[in-house]
């Protein structure tokens, strides 16, 4: 599947994404297309068999009866049969092939949607990613079936009913080829006015959705603040304005078929007139007449088909557009051609004048910043909201890149390593717990993949984790639920610091969870933190009194910059801005905001 994930980024357009996916099922759509093609022209061949049939029986039953079983006899084996086969053929290629695109479209998606920056996730719902992904998969699914048994089939038939027509009579080869002359352009016209149309229908379900997926998911904040009415309100807003998308797209789709049902009417008439004229003058036999009202049947039938295939293309290939555009777009933050792993020996991290700006026309949250920790050293961030305590660790792990400076662990620039390297080589600690929907297990070898049952139990034991999962209905193999939500606060943050046990990286970023726990909870995690802590270079966001004393230095941020540097008892002696959000702590937390 890495083939589909390098060649994605050149796939821009639907149709360059499609034949992207679809290499590793070339042959399937070789043989899907071949198959299809060639049922379709016999079938619709078929109506020449018919014609010299009726002409075998015109001649009387002593003259005729031969002829009239040989061509018989042919339809049955070669028109009848022969068909029937190759269409199940055409099932069992083609669903190898649409089935496949599927897998692969949802695979590549994904491949390259999750190697987005944070910021791109922050603008976007989560539910609605996802959505997009499988829309966009299924859609092209859907067009490989259209393909195969619709618009194939309607294309195949047009040309061979031409062919057929003018080989009974010019004149009414002439009308059936003007029909598809007007036809065809018209409804392509109408289709491509549709396209727009489609995708803003499809843009606003994608709202709609992740608006539903939004109220789902703080269904309780809803309940609590008795907000169901305002919810609903909003919901019904969004999706009336689904609806006059939806209504705008549909009507455009009647429109075409009425242009096409106007067109058959005028050219059916004017085509079986015709025939019933020349046969009058016997210009064309009985037989050329009922090859005549099958191809004027089967043609009116594929136009209107046309005209329904091309408004469901418009449609179809609209929301792949729609999902093209904003899973692909390019990204904020790319390695370096060549980029090679961080080597990390002993942890030592320099921020050197360090600038950086959220957009353009914000002010810096950080300003010519610099700051150098020596290895093994471990250092809490103290500061009011805004002062750059977050972005400064997520600028380490390289969410953003700089405006402006560089910053380098064990003097190798993080710009010019590769991200999964240098995400490998530190552990986090979130202050919002983040757990997979999957058993506690899974969530602990996060941080080491190929960890041994030993490895896991000792991780959980040092995390103060392993004496609540045992008492677990399936201990570690109990599910944890949608991001974590059967196990308490206590025991999410207890889970998330046994997977940074486990992976034991050099570099430690903790960013402590601000939320009260119980004092069982609270002693339980502190003494954990003790243990992950121990001979690591260590960047907290701290805002427990008990973590802030076993670092070894604290810096103090305001506005971006750094403004106190020192120990803790440094800077208690000191009397400036520390030990002013020391001397105003609360339940055992530092009050910064």
């Amino acid at each position: 599947m890495s083939m589909w994930v390098s060649d994605i980024q050149r796939a821009k357009t639907p149709m360059r994404f499609l034949l992207a996916t679809s290499r590793p099922y070339l042959m399937f759509a070789v043989w899907a297309t071949f198959a299809s093609a060639t049922a379709s022209f016999i079938e619709t061949f078929s109506s020449y068999i018919f014609k010299k049939i009726v002409d075998s029986i015109a001649l009387g039953p002593e003259a005729g009866i031969s002829h009239a079983w040989w061509w018989v006899s042919i339809y049955l084996i070669f028109f009848l049969l022969l068909p029937l086969f190759l269409w199940r053929f055409s099932g069992f290629m083609g669903m190898r092939w649409a089935v496949g695109i599927r897998a692969s479209a949802t695979y590549a998606l994904t491949a390259y949607v999750t190697k987005h920056s944070s910021d791109y996730f922050q603008k976007r719902f989560a539910g609605a990613i996802g959505g997009k992904v499988g829309n966009t998969a299924a859609a092209l699914k859907t067009l490989i079936e259209k393909y195969l048994w619709s618009y194939l089939i309607v294309f195949v038939t047009l040309i061979t009913t031409v062919l057929l027509a003018f080989n009974a009579n010019t004149l009414i080869g002439w009308l059936f080829l003007s029909w598809l002359a007007i036809g065809g352009p018209l409804n392509f016209f109408m289709a491509r006015k549709r396209v727009p149309m489609s995708a803003t229908a499809q843009r606003e379900d994608t709202r709609v959705r992740a608006q539903v997926i939004d109220l789902l998911t703080n269904v309780s904040a809803m309940h609590d603040f008795a907000r169901r009415a305002f919810e609903l309100k909003g919901m019904k807003e969004t999706i009336f304005t689904r609806y006059q998308a939806g209504i705008r797209n549909w009507t455009w789709g009647e429109l075409a078929r009425v242009a096409s049902n106007v067109l058959q009417v005028i050219f059916v008439g004017g085509i079986v007139l015709t025939a019933v004229h020349a046969w009058s003058i016997g210009s064309i036999t009985p037989g050329d007449i009922v090859l005549i009202l099958t191809l004027v049947g089967g043609l009116g039938y594929r136009m209107e088909e046309l005209g329904r295939d091309i408004n469901d293309f418009a449609e179809h290939y609209g929301e792949v557009r729609e999902g093209l555009e904003d899973i692909l777009d390019p990204y904020d933050i790319e390695d370096i051609k060549g980029a090679k792993s961080l080597a990390l020996e002993e942890g030592t991290i320099d921020f050197k004048d360090v600038s950086f700006i959220y957009g353009e026309g914000n002010k810096a949250v950080l300003d010519s910043l610099s700051l150098f920790i020596p290895a093994g050293q471990k250092v809490g961030l103290v500061g009011k909201s805004g002062a750059g305590k977050s972005t400064l660790v997520k600028l380490l792990m390289r969410h953003y890149d700089l405006q402006s400076g560089e910053v380098t662990i064990d003097g190798q620039n993080i710009a010019s390593v590769s991200q999964e390297s240098l995400r490998e080589a530190i552990s986090v600690v979130p202050q919002e717990p983040l757990l997979f929907h999957r058993t506690i297990r899974e969530n602990i070898t996060y941080g080491k993949l190929d960890a041994s049952d030993a490895e896991i139990r000792r991780a959980a034991e040092l995390a103060q984790a392993h004496e609540f999962i045992k008492h677990l209905p399936h201990g570690y193999d109990t599910l944890v639920g949608e991001r974590g939500v059967k196990l308490s606060g206590g025991e999410r943050q207890r889970i998330t610091l046994a997977r940074a046990l486990l992976k034991n990286s050099k570099v430690l970023l903790l960013d402590e969870a601000t939320s009260s726990l119980d004092s069982e909870s609270e002693s339980a995690i502190q003494e954990a933190l003790h243990v992950l802590m121990e001979n690591k270079t260590v960047i907290a966001i701290a805002h427990r009194l008990s973590t802030l004393r076993e670092m070894d230095r604290i810096i103090v941020l305001e506005e971006g910059q750094i403004i106190e540097d020192g120990s803790h008892d440094e800077l208690l002696k000191k009397g400036g801005v520390y030990a002013d959000f020391w001397s105003h702590q609360s339940g055992g937390y530092l009050q910064d905001e």
